[in-house]
């Protein structure tokens, strides 16, 4: 009824503007018409956020025994032969998958063990492992407050995001995506990898004399 009403409207109008020399353009706004909303506000992939603490879970593989310990950043923390320091602990600001990296530093007491010092994630605990036959060790979360690296607001961020490309025309060529911003930081770099271990040398192989230690000849038949 109401699209009868404005379509009656329009063709007056344009009887009107014609009986007078002129011109009159009359449109009808659709209810369904596709509205562009600008995309929401989002960190750049990159962007992590300082935490104070570093919460760290301990898995004794004897006894199944499991401790859960919050680490201040620059501090130590004791489990029966291990030593934890927390160097650093960053998580993924909002709008970002969650995500947690700690930088620890673990020491076994015990001989013979193989000490840690690096990132772990807790999505891929496989990047960052210590390998050792008594002890998990795991990062959990990070705690405390908000410390460096801090990312600007969203409203900071959404205004240094580069504009949308638009679609090319048969006129002028299509144009590049523009670069992105470097918003927020990235996790910091590792520390310098151990020297390797040289390597054993191989024993020399048994003397052409030895028939005791030869092999024997194939056969060809």
């Amino acid at each position: 009824m109401r699209r009868r009403m404005r379509a009656a409207v329009c063709v007056a109008a344009l009887g009107v503007s014609l009986a007078g020399g002129g011109v009159a353009l009359c449109g009808v706004a659709r209810a369904d018409a596709p509205q562009w909303l600008p995309p929401p506000a989002m960190y750049p992939p990159d962007t992590w956020k300082g935490r104070a603490v570093a919460v760290v879970r301990i898995l004794d593989k004897l006894d199944a025994h499991v401790q859960v310990f919050d680490i201040p950043a620059g501090q130590d923390a004791t489990y029966k032969s291990l030593t934890l320091h927390a160097r650093a602990c960053l998580e993924r600001p909002p709008t970002l998958p969650a995500d947690t990296a700690a930088w620890l530093a673990v020491r076994d007491a015990h001989e013979g063990m193989t000490p840690f010092d690096g990132w772990m994630l807790r999505q891929e605990p496989a990047l960052g492992v210590f390998q050792n036959p008594l002890y998990d060790v795991q990062v959990v979360g990070c705690g405390g407050a908000d410390v460096a690296p801090i990312p600007p607001p969203l409203a900071v961020v959404q205004q240094q995001a580069p504009p949308p490309v638009t679609p090319a025309t048969d006129s002028a060529p299509a144009a590049g995506p523009a670069a992105p911003q470097q918003g927020g930081s990235t996790l910091p770099p590792l520390p310098p990898m151990p020297p390797p271990q040289a390597a054993r040398p191989m024993p020399a192989p048994p003397p052409p004399g030895d028939e005791g230690s030869a092999a024997a000849p194939l056969l060809l038949h």
